[in-house]
């Protein structure tokens, strides 16, 4: 929801002007201005086509540019506008949505998400910072990427932060707490 990605089927119908700098590791992937009639018009599609297939939420992902060298100044005021944005216009379709990572912006989101994914909190020592959804009645959605030959970040989760995010888990502090995202062969983390 807050980046381009040339190989998507929309690609073509970003504005050059709306997209800013690269992602950091990820070729081909921009950051968008989230407050862009013309991006905005293009997520709009995106959730009509979540309806169509018959979705029932969403999970905007790279929606904190605020966070990130964007290129195009946007500030976190930008992205609690834009994720409220979102959200009225997911459930103006009967969808749920759920932030995704974002923490800084959570108590100004917090009322619209009906739950949160959450990536690698254990190693960036930040899963307190998602209590505020399990406190609200809201899941949280946990999940940490370890070393290995098929992840994408080659960071080694510590038993330390494993045993963090396991602790977090069973004070409910998160619905679940998954290994690793390969839907075929997910495994219990804790």
């Amino acid at each position: 929801a807050g980046t381009y990605e040339k190989w998507r089927p929309d690609a073509s119908d970003f504005d050059s002007a709306d997209l800013g700098d690269d992602l950091a590791d990820w070729p081909g992937e921009k950051w968008v201005d989230t407050n862009s009639n013309s991006v905005r018009k293009i997520m709009q599609a995106r959730l009509d086509l979540a309806v169509t297939k018959g979705c029932d939420g969403v999970d905007p992902d790279n929606i904190d540019a605020y966070d990130n060298k964007n290129g195009l100044k946007l500030t976190k005021n930008d992205a609690i506008s834009y994720v409220n944005w979102l959200a009225g216009q997911a459930h103006s379709r009967n969808l749920s949505m759920g932030l995704k990572n974002g923490g800084a912006i959570i108590p100004s989101v917090l009322d619209n998400m009906q739950w949160s994914v959450n990536e690698q909190c254990a190693q960036y020592t930040e899963c307190d910072t998602y209590a505020a959804f399990t406190e609200a009645g809201k899941p949280v959605f946990h999940i940490e990427y370890p070393k290995g030959d098929t992840t994408n970040n080659n960071q080694a989760v510590t038993t330390a932060q494993k045993s963090s995010a396991c602790n977090a888990a069973s004070a409910g502090n998160f619905s679940t707490v998954i290994k690793n995202m390969d839907l075929d062969n997910w495994v219990e983390y804790c």
